[in-house]
């Protein structure tokens, strides 16, 4: 029963893919449909001032499972909105070209995203 309770404070999946205006089929939608294991999060942060979405709090902790989640700004950093816009403006989320990225960076590619393949097209990323 406290599951159904945990669940209910947090918005539907779809309710989740209007708020960020997700195009269907996009990376983004995988990436949020991927990351709804609310149990992770505190039942506080449903009504914090944060302003992050429960999938993306989801994924981070996913990522970094040993941070310290309490406090004020729950263990997030402040570059996560800064992520979560770029995200809903690159829905694809791909990862920049090689001669973009920082060789000296250990991370792998997004398991969301294609890598750009080719010459740059123009803009960020080689869009």
């Amino acid at each position: 029963m406290a599951h159904s309770t945990q669940s209910s404070i947090w918005p539907s999946i779809d309710n989740q893919l209007a708020a960020s205006e997700v195009i269907h089929g996009s990376a983004l939608e995988t990436l949020i449909r991927d990351n709804q294991d609310f149990h992770k999060l505190r039942e506080e942060e449903a009504h914090d001032q944060l302003g992050l979405p429960p999938w993306l709090r989801v994924y981070w902790r996913k990522l970094h499972p040993d941070a310290d989640y309490s406090g004020p700004g729950a263990g997030y950093p402040g570059s996560l909105s800064d992520l979560y816009e770029w995200m809903v403006d690159n829905q694809h989320l791909r990862t920049p070209p090689a001669d973009v990225r920082d060789p000296a960076d250990p991370r792998a590619p997004s398991a969301y995203g294609h890598s750009h393949k080719g010459p740059s097209k123009g803009g960020h990323y080689g869009k």
